[in-house]
């Protein structure tokens, strides 16, 4: 299936959906094509599924970690409806191609207010987020 089609299932049906079972949904869709979740140099706390603003049919997967120094560090993916794939972004490139993601490749995140507050949205779009308690693994 189309990652895009699937990552618009998953924005559909997310409210009311547990965090760690939306999280293990996007982590699943990337697995099955071809990019691993991190496991040997971070803890994976978030994942966020925004809907840029500089193109009309796009999603951006967000996966944020602490790194084992306490560092946070975010890989992001874009599915667009034209390509029919999963691009992956990192060390902040994808600002380049979309500056509405200036600055959140090392946003810093203060996990235990998001997790007593409502989610906030760090960037110029529409942007849901999935707390992963630490240590989760997904297959």
């Amino acid at each position: 299936m189309d990652p895009f089609v699937e990552l618009g299932a998953i924005w559909e049906t997310a409210t009311g959906k547990k965090d760690v079972v939306v999280a293990g949904e996007v982590a699943d869709l990337l697995q099955r094509n071809d990019i691993g979740l991190r496991q040997d140099d971070g803890d994976l706390r978030q994942v966020t599924l925004s809907k840029p603003v500089s193109v009309s049919s796009g999603f951006v997967v967000g996966l944020r970690y602490i790194k084992r120094d306490g560092t946070l560090t975010e890989d992001l993916f874009t599915a667009v409806a034209e390509e029919h794939q999963i691009k992956s972004w990192y060390k902040g490139s994808l600002q380049g191609r979309w500056p509405e993601y200036q600055g959140t490749h090392k946003q810093p995140v203060n996990f235990t207010q998001l997790a007593a507050e409502p989610p906030f949205d760090p960037t110029l779009v529409n942007t849901l987020t999935f707390l992963v308690p630490a240590g989760t693994r997904f297959p």
